[in-house]
């Protein structure tokens, strides 16, 4: 089920990527810099130290993107144990715990579902201003049910987000921070399902049912 993406959205999942990037890239080069400065100073050790952390930061940031925006995610589905690897350090970069119940991608493979559950987690976590934490689950049945629920306090879902759920919403009027909902959505569609939103007090569930009839488990 095809949903063309437009080339501005594109764009605004590019800049999104190199927002997440912007601060562990420069952390190394603040790092390196201090290291130029003075070799063989106190602070050696701990530009060392900054340096090593923000690089695996970038590296996280980096591993995540190529799996939920790129083809790398395709390579995932029927692979909980994969999507957890990717999916966990981003959440922790956000200050989110992640909780996972994914056998369900195991026992019943959609393609494009891999990279639904990391998309879906993203627009979880950035649900959680305050940090919180995201569950994302997957039910098989006739169709594959697939969850992410986020809960901390402040959880909200903003109206220009709410509005780039639509599948059909104008490219032009979508925001960089509204950006992700819309991809997301459009993932959704793209696997046969749809995306939508249950909203409560410090929590806001995900869903989307995907058909799952008649496929082969993946061993």
């Amino acid at each position: 089920m095809s949903v063309p993406i437009d080339l501005r959205v594109a764009e605004l999942l590019a800049s999104r990527l190199c927002h997440d990037l912007v601060g562990p890239v420069g952390a190394v080069n603040n790092g390196m810099e201090l290291l130029a400065d003075d070799p063989d100073g106190d602070d050696m050790a701990d530009a060392v130290s900054l340096a090593q952390t923000s690089a695996r930061r970038a590296a996280d940031v980096l591993q995540f993107y190529r799996a939920a925006y790129g083809r790398a995610g395709d390579e995932m589905d029927g692979q909980p144990g994969r999507v957890a690897d990717v999916g966990e350090p981003f959440a922790t970069l956000h200050k989110c715990r992640a909780e996972w119940d994914l056998q369900g991608l195991r026992r019943a493979p959609v393609a494009g579902s891999a990279k639904l559950v990391l998309n879906m987690l993203a627009l979880g976590v950035e649900l959680l201003p305050r940090g919180g934490r995201v569950t994302a689950a997957a039910e098989p049945g006739e169709t594959l049910v697939v969850r992410v629920t986020a809960r901390g306090q402040g959880a909200a879902l903003r109206g220009e987000a709410r509005a780039a759920l639509d599948t059909d919403a104008d490219p032009a009027s979508l925001s960089p921070r509204a950006v992700h909902a819309h991809f997301t959505a459009v993932l959704a569609h793209r696997a046969g399902g749809r995306l939508t939103v249950d909203e409560g007090v410090d929590e806001i569930g995900l869903a989307a049912a995907l058909p799952a009839a008649g496929v082969t488990p993946i061993d």
